[in-house]
Order: C-alpha cells, then sequence, then structure tokens
C-alpha cells in the first residue's frame, strides 16, 4: 500500500474511533485492509477506502467488521483489584450514601469499551453485594463498545474458565451456574446490566451518569480523541459524579473541568459542578499536592501503561500513585527542597567537554524517549549499540523502549542483554518486574524482585514492592514482614535523605507513608 494512502487510511480510523495506529501496526493495518479487501473482492484498497469514508448504511456495516479486525477484546471479571476494592470499599458506598440520604433509591452506572461483559457485570455483583434490599432500587448499568461481536458475548452471559482468573470462588458459584463446561451467569444479574453499540468519538452520550469506568481503552486513541471524550465524559455525569480510567491513561492529557482526587489505589476524577463543559480550555493534569511524594524520573519509572491482558496492582502508593503519577510526567526538572534537588540524569558536558558522535545518538535516543517518540528513540538507540555493542545503557533504553510500546519480547531480550553485560545492576530486573506485573505473572515478578534483594540486601523499594504483591495474594504474614523490613531500614536513615527509587522518595515522606497504610 503506498504511504499516502496508509496515511489517509490511518486518520480515518482516528476520526471515526478515535484508535492510534502506531508506526510499528502499519504492516498489521495493512494486512487487515487487504483481509477486507479480499473478502469484498474488490480491485484495490482505494476502493475500500471510499467504502468506509461513505457515510452511508454499507459503511456502517463494513466499520462493525473491520472493527472486529482492529480492536481486541480482552477482560476478566473483577479486572485490577486495586481499583476495584476502591470502588466497593469507597466510590460505590459514597454513592449509595448519597442516595439514601437524598431519598434517591436509583444508581446510573456506564462501563464504557465493556468488551464481553465482564466489567459491567462485576460492578452488578458488587451492587448486590452492597445493597441488600437492591431489588428495591432502580439500577441501570450500562455497558457499551463498538465491537458488536463482543457485545453480543456480553449479552449471553456465558464465560470461560479463563474470564474466572481472579475472581473468588465463592463469588462465582454464588453468581454462575456450570453447564457444558461453561459458566453462565445467574439471569437476576444479567437483568440487571442493558448492552449497546456506543461509538465514543460519533456518538451522544448517556446522561446522568453516577459512575463512569472507562478502562483500558482511552490508551489507544490519540490526544485529540482524548480530548473530546473527557469533555463529554464530564457533560454525561451528575454533579459530584466519578470517572475512573486505567492507571495512567490520563497522565499528560488535558482534564477540562474535572477534578482529581487521589486514593492509594487509584486516582479518579469527578465533576464538581453543574454547568456544562463546552468551551472550557483543557488544562493538564496538575501536581498533585494531597499526599504527593515528591518525585524525579528515574530507569524503572518511565514504564508506560501498556494494553496488557492482565494488570497487577502494586502496594498503595509507592508502587502504584508515585509510579503511576510520573508515567507521562514531561518535565525535566522536578525539585524537592531548596536542599535536595535531583535532576535527570545527563551526560556531563562543559565547554571543554563535547560528546563523541555515538554519545550523541544516546542522548537523542533519550530525548526522543522523553517526547515519546519511541519509533525514532529505537532506531537511535539501535545505532549506538552498533557503535557501541558493549554498551549496557543503549540496552537498557531499549528494554525500556520496547517495554513501552508493549513489545514485550523485545524488552525482555533487552533486559537479559544488559545483565549479561552487567550481571549485578538491578536496574534490567526492576523492568522484567514490571513486565511479569503486565502479563498477570506473580511468580515471575516475585522471583525478579527477590533476585533484586539477593543483588542488594539493601534495596528498600524492592521489599515495599514484593510486600505488594504478597498483598495481592493475601498472604499478609509476609506482606507486614516485607513492609517491617523496609521500615527497619528507612528509620536508620536521615530523615531528609532521598531514596534513589521511583522519582527520589525523602525518607520520612516514604516512613509516614508506608506506617498510615
Amino acid at each position: 500500500m503506498n504511504p499516502i494512502l496508509l496515511q489517509n487510511f490511518i486518520e480515518l480510523i482516528s476520526d471515526y474511533i478515535g484508535l492510534h495506529i502506531r508506526e510499528q501496526d502499519y504492516d498489521s493495518l495493512c494486512n487487515k485492509v487487504f483481509v477486507r479487501v479480499k473478502l469484498l473482492k474488490y480491485s484495490s484498497p482505494e476502493q475500500y477506502y471510499q467504502l468506509l469514508a461513505n457515510q452511508n448504511q454499507a459503511s456502517k456495516d463494513e466499520w462493525e467488521k473491520l472493527i472486529v479486525l482492529l480492536v481486541v477484546p480482552e477482560t476478566y471479571f473483577f479486572r485490577d483489584r486495586g481499583q476495584l476494592e476502591l470502588l466497593q470499599n469507597v466510590i460505590l458506598p459514597e454513592i449509595i450514601k448519597y442516595k439514601i440520604a437524598s431519598n434517591e433509591k436509583n444508581i446510573k452506572i456506564w462501563s464504557a469499551g465493556c468488551s464481553t461483559g465482564e466489567e459491567p457485570y462485576s460492578l452488578a455483583i458488587m451492587i448486590q453485594e452492597l445493597i441488600p434490599d437492591w431489588k428495591e432500587w432502580n439500577i441501570l448499568i450500562l455497558g457499551t463498545d463498538i465491537n458488536e461481536v463482543a457485545l453480543k458475548t456480553a449479552k449471553k452471559g456465558i464465560y470461560g474458565n479463563w474470564s474466572f482468573r481472579l475472581l473468588d470462588e465463592g463469588i462465582k458459584k454464588k453468581y454462575f451456574y456450570e453447564f457444558k463446561g461453561e459458566w453462565h451467569l445467574d439471569q437476576e444479574l444479567k437483568n440487571m446490566v442493558n448492552f449497546s453499540n456506543l461509538n465514543l468519538v460519533q456518538d451522544d452520550f448517556p446522561r446522568n451518569n453516577d459512575l463512569i469506568l472507562c478502562r483500558n481503552v482511552l490508551i489507544y486513541f490519540g490526544e485529540e480523541q482524548i480530548s473530546l471524550v473527557i469533555k463529554k465524559f464530564y457533560n454525561s455525569l451528575v454533579k459530584g459524579g466519578y470517572l475512573i480510567t486505567a492507571h495512567a491513561e490520563l497522565y499528560g492529557q488535558r482534564l477540562g473541568e474535572f477534578q482529581v482526587k487521589v486514593f492509594p489505589q487509584s486516582l479518579v476524577y469527578y465533576r464538581d459542578e453543574d454547568k456544562e463543559d463546552e468551551n472550557y480550555l483543557p488544562e493538564s493534569l496538575p501536581i498533585l499536592e494531597e499526599k504527593r511524594i515528591p518525585i524525579k524520573k528515574s530507569w524503572q519509572s518511565l514504564l508506560k501503561n501498556s494494553s496488557s491482558t492482565t494488570k497487577i496492582s502494586i502496594y498503595d502508593g509507592i508502587g502504584d500513585d508515585a509510579k503511576k503519577q510520573i508515567l507521562f510526567d514531561l518535565n525535566k526538572k522536578i525539585s524537592l527542597n531548596q536542599n535536595n534537588k535531583i535532576a535527570i540524569k545527563t551526560l556531563p558536558q562543559t565547554s571543554n567537554i563535547q560528546p563523541s558522535k555515538s554519545e550523541e545518538l544516546l542522548l537523542e535516543a533519550e530525548a526522543l524517549f522523553e517526547e515519546k517518540d519511541y519509533t525514532d528513540a529505537i532506531k537511535k538507540a539501535e545505532k549506538f549499540l552498533i557503535i557501541n555493542p558493549k554498551d549496557i545503557r543503549g540496552y537498557k533504553l531499549l528494554a525500556q523502549l520496547y517495554a513501552n510500546i508493549g513489545t514485550y519480547e523485545r524488552a525482555i531480550f533487552y533486559c537479559n542483554q544488559a545483565i549479561e553485560r552487567n550481571s549485578a545492576s538491578v536496574e534490567p530486573y526492576y523492568l522484567l518486574v514490571n513486565i511479569a506485573e503486565e502479563q498477570g505473572d506473580l511468580e515471575g515478578a516475585k522471583s525478579f524482585l527477590k533476585r533484586i534483594i539477593y543483588l542488594c540486601p539493601e534495596e528498600i523499594p524492592a521489599y515495599i514492592e514484593l510486600g505488594s504483591l504478597y498483598a495481592v495474594e493475601k498472604n499478609m504474614t509476609r506482606a507486614k514482614k516485607m513492609k517491617n523490613i523496609a521500615l527497619e531500614m528507612l528509620k536508620k536513615l536521615p530523615a531528609d535523605d532521598i531514596v534513589e527509587y521511583k522519582g527520589g522518595i525523602k525518607v520520612s515522606d516514604l516512613i509516614e507513608y508506608l506506617e498510615a497504610v
């Protein structure tokens, strides 16, 4: 496909459904287009482009078929336990309490981008668990998606074992029954959820929602489409209504009138005013002051949230909010205080020292990384390694880059290459921990953290994160032990010292935080 036509397809897809096609996905897009061209027996991709561009029923029908190829559904019940616990223990009880006080027994929840339905059904389970007399309430849970095939699965309410991989067995048996190797949803629960096809970019939104969940959707969108959708979300919420996205999806994005609340498990966004958000000038996410741990950028903390199938929540704050807060923070300097300033590491330069050609390549790659231009950054880093095949910095940077674009096999390869060149370096292991968590490999993440502790017994953050994983497993004895080891080491350090990890955290702040959770 010629480059001009390819770019036209990319722009058309972005305009119609918001999907941002990355450069590394261009070949895949071409293949999918040619699959449809062949099936329709068209003579050229140009003819297919015209079909999609036409605003008629034939075009709409074809978009439904192409969307199935472009958007791969993947979800499961009670995905991201941290956020679901926040919903069950804080957000939903607050909504319920307000409704009871207002004598309004109605709740409206919208799962936007619900895929095959596990998320809205998870919300229905929580509602039944939280409201004993839920049948006396007017409860509407709406699940929408652009993928019609996924919606058909959602409406059936029949799932395989893989959808229950993190669901408590007791909950599973309470709300589902097994038939011929599949699990069928209880009819009463099924009746609580309505499903419909909705295009977040093109369509009008349902109004007066108390809560909107849109997780692992916006990460695929371009900035312009995200800004549009955020505005529409705001206008579709009631005053005090909440929006929850996946971790880090809105970092670096313009939030408009949305206010931010910081919880250990996640950030949430809420509508604080009655007015419509019509002509706002969107602002970027502010520096968060509430319970904020001052941070800087570090190698381990630059991993971008990916579109992985499984995301394990890290321990309250240190492995979670502190990491999330810096994912898309593109500021070059962050001050901790007047006495403790931390700058991003760069090659020292003076009027007498000039970087070599290869060092310039590395600096350019790092700068492109900061600007999220990952494709060009990879090219520069690879050129650097051709010149300096033994330099661990190139391998570490490429590992980061490939992790950020979700190419985990390549990221793991470069992590292992870095480890081969310096087996005592803990940095590659931290990235391997992140990748393992993204892939739902809890045992692998724990193994890498134990390796870090073996290599560096005083690596405080490794104990904190290992404790977080034990907490996910409900092994609270070991979780507490890991936290206590970290606290014991921290209390031996000067209060104003900085723990050089995930943003440069002040010792006194870290102690205060750990003792509070």
